[in-house]
């Protein structure tokens, strides 16, 4: 009996630390975000790139693209060199893996805008969807689909809580690290600048 009332309060102490987890890491990212017409969480950034013309962060932008937009999942959508556009659609896999009884597996599905101009670029990073695969038990994985509006923390009455809100801070996370990885793009190129710069 001892060693049951042990597990139990083994397990509701590491919920309840699990819990306050989630708590913390709203509460850092709080004010960090928005929500755009379409009730998408957006991040942005414009950087300057004094020197360089838009021709040329046009085409670096676009090697970004080139470099990490590789999969079928991940794929440009707009590609405007006359107005400076480039639109593409992404994903972050396994941005978080909650284990219960059941275990989630978390993408985000992201949209990824970056507007250029003459010394100056404007990143936008939209998170859209999740995608969820559910497994456990002896049945086959579950999957499913939602919009990020949907679930906990944008809409307080979504279901999951600390799964949802891990998933949805880890998104954040790589959001803005998309972000920092397009500005170096931009700013110093895809590779090196020493292999951009050797001679051939």
């Amino acid at each position: 009996m001892k060693k049951i009332l042990l597990l139990f309060l083994i397990i509701l102490f590491g919920t309840f630390s699990y819990a306050q987890t989630a708590k913390e890491m709203l509460n850092e990212i709080q004010g960090k975000w928005q929500l755009d017409d379409n009730k998408n969480v957006t991040v942005f950034k414009v950087i300057e790139a004094p020197g360089l013309k838009k021709e040329e962060i046009f085409n670096r932008a676009l090697n970004y693209f080139t470099y990490n937009y590789v999969s079928g999942k991940s794929v440009i959508q707009t590609q405007d060199k006359e107005n400076g556009l480039i639109v593409g659609k992404g994903i972050y896999n396994n941005v978080h893996i909650g284990i219960s009884l059941l275990t989630t597996y978390v993408d985000a599905y992201h949209i990824l805008r970056v507007d250029v101009k003459d010394g100056k670029a404007r990143i936008i990073v939209t998170l859209t969807e999740y995608e969820k695969k559910l497994v456990g038990g002896n049945t086959p994985p579950a999957y499913s689909t939602t919009q990020v509006s949907q679930e906990f923390p944008i809409n307080p009455n979504g279901l999951s809580k600390t799964v949802m809100t891990k998933a949805f801070y880890k998104s954040f996370k790589k959001a803005n690290s998309t972000l920092d990885a397009v500005e170096k793009a931009i700013k110093e190129g895809n590779t090196s600048k020493a292999l951009e710069n050797s001679g051939w």
